[in-house]
């Protein structure tokens, strides 16, 4: 699986995380009881019109608030493992921020406080993450976004090698040096050659002699 060690703040998911997992707890909660309300014989005559509507919406809620604990639990786990893509994050964030943003207008026609103010918590988060998702991506497309990633050695001279031996600098401060070079110093006192170099050997000239045409004539 490919790495992405990029710098999730912990302040804004974490913040997040733990608001919008209470809030669906207690949402979780309330439908529940909605449910159970709805099947007791005591308000079967009061709810019998309404009966069908409440089990629809109570089973609507508890699947969305499920989806929004699963979403939560898989960033959790990627950012844990520093595999979360930037992409995904902001996917997920913009499912969360739709769909709380629908029930939150939702819930401000049917003036309902508190699950106006419990939707406005999760709204809130929701849009939080989509902001801070969206510089990500923002980031990641202009090439500043940086995390787990080798940080070459900085050389003082600003020299940069980088792409090969003799290769045309790229990025000023790194150097990169060439494969299989040695660098061992050897003193110029132990640089000695008495072997003839490209197959001339210098002859010695008697004298009165002249040299021409790399020949000796003798006068």
């Amino acid at each position: 699986m490919a790495k992405f060690d990029y710098p999730y703040k912990k302040g804004v998911n974490i913040t997040a995380w733990v608001l919008q997992f209470l809030v669906c707890v207690i949402l979780l909660a309330a439908s529940a009881w909605l449910l159970w309300l709805v099947n007791q014989e005591d308000y079967d005559s009061a709810l019998s019109s309404y009966e069908g509507l409440f089990t629809a919406a109570a089973g609507i809620q508890i699947a969305i608030t499920l989806l929004n604990i699963v979403f939560n639990i898989i960033e959790i786990v990627l950012i844990k493992r520093k595999s979360m893509p930037p992409a995904l994050y902001l996917s997920f964030a913009c499912i969360k921020t739709t769909i709380w943003g629908i029930i939150f207008i939702l819930n401000l026609i049917s003036l309902s406080v508190i699950s106006i103010i419990l939707t406005l918590v999760l709204l809130a988060t929701s849009l939080m993450q989509l902001i801070y998702g969206a510089i990500l991506v923002h980031r990641k497309r202009k090439g500043t976004l940086r995390g787990g990633n080798y940080a070459p050695a900085v050389n003082p001279q600003g020299n940069n090698l980088e792409g090969g031996y003799g290769a045309p600098p790229q990025q000023s401060g790194y150097y990169y040096p060439p494969p299989n070079a040695n660098t061992e110093y050897k003193p110029t006192t132990e640089v000695t050659s008495s072997a003839p170099q490209y197959g001339y050997a210098p002859q010695d000239a008697h004298a009165g002699s002249y040299e021409l045409d790399s020949r000796v004539h003798h006068s």
